[in-house]
């Protein structure tokens, strides 16, 4: 190609300021840096308190803009733990197209290269991270057409995201057929990529997921599509086993590279392992069956050094009995024990299924508490003044400045009212004009009242005679206290707020798929109970908890705000096969430390149910029998 296949794109690098600015709902601080098409700042999202980051698009032209929103657009829509989310977008009068996207506390991949070259184990552990965000773009119709170094965020922890879908090719892609080829190919782009959605296919995803991953072993920018490729031994002659794989990756013909990008990273793995072996004490990969494999779970890689004790203890012993059952005919010798110990199970059932794929893994129950503060906006309330009442002579705060009453957070709290704090007026109460005593309407003001009463005369008629008496009111003063002041002739306006609190509870787990719930759930163990920041952002790399911590998140409103979070983990191992059994493919699972195994009816003897079946039936029809002769 005449093009160069390189696209700049400079390392973010922290910009002190103290200026803030608010861009809507977000108060925007210093500058750490720009990309390719977004100018992005550190900010803090003013209703809920969280910290953010805002990308403002720097460019005006159309293909921009379009290309712009549709990164938003498809991050929100796909919402993958291991992509980028995005929390927040829109068009601000000042400073135009903007996503918001949370606090991960992770750089670019790019900046770790050119620090120091990657360790092999780490490399290995992005590439799957990525490769599993990728099939799951693949299966959603979505090509990134983009994978490249600079596209990979990778936080202290080792937790990769993949970012920036602003190439990508999917059903609504806008046409990008103008934008010129010096503008997006890297020396990561396959060799037949163009901006025509129709051509794009996941081939070109796995040949930059391979040129990725040579750059990360070999610590070289790959070499353009067709030009030898360096042996990975070059470096480091433990690396050589991934050649092959790395080679058809980066394969010039799209058929020639693997299926899918886990198939990939599997085939690397595959050529690795003695190095792996090195890096861990729990696993010997070399002496596992070729077609086995451990998936880390996102929770397991999100915590790392953070695991506590239990944990750390339980991830220890699912790794020692995956090592186990991986190892050389383990599963046959554990199948024919299974088979040897039910009359109804097929027999030798370990020299009947072909192991096509062993993978073992982790599932864990997540139950996230979360207690919230309704706080109402202060409304004005008068009263009459009291002697130690004085004008505020300080603004008053924000009502969520303002202590309340210690307690546990998840216990709810019925509303209770307070005083904001300086919102005190002293007013002229507008009953009495500031006199304090009003007319007394009893009397009308004359301070005493007539009565007439009936005297009988002598004769024996009756007159009327008029008595003058003290107003019983107003003890002949001719006034009364003001009731609205209290005869203080002032009154006192407060700003008045009520505050309550409320806990609501949110469960979620991994996906199971054809997984018995059941018997995951009787083998379950407690592993992790504590409060957690629910703005955290590696919590936000787990996508069962992500999906539950933004349900909670989306219910606190301007008035209710999250107070307290508390999360509780219990998990189960899990060995997943795939089998060929009487030329069918099949699937059975291995739960739990006691290794049960539960699969489909093919794992049974149909001969000897049938058998029994038969066998019950004449006995039922013997005792029918037998009952009917006896009646007679």
């Amino acid at each position: 190609m005449s093009s160069p296949r390189v696209r700049p794109r400079p390392e973010t690098e922290k910009v002190a300021g103290d200026n803030s600015y608010e861009l809507r709902n977000y108060r925007l601080h210093e500058r750490i840096g720009q990309d390719e098409l977004a100018t992005i700042y550190r900010a803090n999202h003013l209703t809920l308190g969280r910290p953010v980051h805002v990308h403002i698009l720097r460019r005006t032209d159309w293909v921009s803009v379009s290309r712009f929103q549709l990164a938003g657009r498809l991050a929100a829509l796909l919402s993958h733990p291991g992509l980028e989310p995005v929390v927040d977008a829109g068009h601000d009068d000042r400073y135009g197209y903007y996503l918001v996207t949370p606090l991960l506390e992770a750089r670019t991949l790019d900046a770790l290269i050119s620090e120091a070259p990657i360790e092999p184990i780490l490399a290995l552990k992005i590439v799957s991270q990525v490769a599993v965000t990728l099939d799951h773009l693949h299966n959603k119709g979505v090509i990134h057409r983009d994978v490249q170094p600079n596209n990979v965020l990778v936080n202290p922890q080792g937790v990769a995201y993949l970012t920036n879908l602003s190439l990508a090719a999917s059903p609504d892609t806008p046409d990008l057929s103008s934008i010129d080829e010096a503008d997006y190919l890297t020396p990561y782009s396959a060799p037949e990529q163009k901006l025509d959605k129709s051509d794009a296919a996941p081939a070109l995803d796995i040949y930059s997921l391979g040129a990725l991953l040579y750059h990360m072993l070999s610590g070289q920018t790959p070499p353009p599509p067709g030009q030898p490729l360096p042996s990975l031994a070059t470096r480091d002659a433990s690396l050589s086993g991934a050649d092959r794989a790395i080679q058809r990756m980066m394969a010039v013909q799209p058929a020639q590279r693997f299926p899918s990008a886990s198939n990939a990273v599997s085939a690397v793995r595959l050529g690795l392992r003695s190095l792996i072996d090195l890096a861990t004490e729990d696993m010997e990969e070399s002496r596992w069956e070729t077609s086995a494999e451990w998936l880390e779970n996102p929770l397991e890689t999100v915590l790392g050094d953070a695991l506590d004790e239990k944990l750390k203890d339980f991830l220890a012993r699912a790794r020692r009995r995956a090592d186990e059952l991986h190892r050389r005919d383990a599963i046959r010798r554990l199948l024919n024990r299974w088979s040897r110990s039910g009359f109804f199970r097929r027999q030798a059932l370990g020299q009947l299924v072909q192991p096509e794929q062993i993978a073992s893994y982790n599932v864990y129950y997540y139950e996230l508490r979360v207690a919230y503060e309704l706080r109402t906006p202060p409304q004005p309330r008068q009263r009459p003044q009291q002697p130690e009442d004085r004008n505020a002579t300080l603004p008053p705060p924000d009502q969520w400045s303002v202590p309340v009453p210690e307690s546990d957070p998840f216990i709810g709290t019925k509303p209770q009212e307070l005083v904001l704090p300086n919102s005190t007026r002293v007013l002229s109460c507008t009953e009495c004009g500031g006199a304090g005593k009003l007319p007394c309407k009893e009397c009308k003001g004359k301070g005493t009242i007539e009565r007439i009463k009936k005297v009988r005369n002598p004769d024996g008629s009756t007159t009327d005679e008029r008595l003058t008496s003290d107003c019983p009111t107003c003890r002949g003063y001719a006034k009364v206290a003001c009731v609205r002041c209290s005869g203080a002739g002032n009154l006192v306006e407060e700003q008045i707020f009520s505050w309550s609190r409320r806990a609501k509870l949110w469960q979620s787990t991994d996906d199971f798929d054809d997984l018995s719930r059941l018997a995951i759930q009787r083998r379950l163990e407690p592993l992790y109970d504590a409060r957690i920041e629910p703005h955290e952002g590696r919590w936000h790399s787990v996508g069962p908890i992500a999906t539950i911590l933004r349900t909670a998140v989306a219910e606190a409103t301007d008035e209710s705000h999250i107070i307290a979070a508390e999360l509780k983990i219990s998990g189960a191992p899990i060995t997943e096969i795939d089998y060929s059994l009487d030329e069918q493919p099949k699937r059975l699972h291995i739960i739990g430390f006691d290794n049960e195994l539960i699969g489909s009816w093919a794992l049974h003897n149909p001969e000897r149910i049938a058998l029994a079946t038969v066998g019950a039936l004449v006995a039922v029809l013997l005792v029918i029998f037998m009952l009917f002769t006896f009646l007679a």
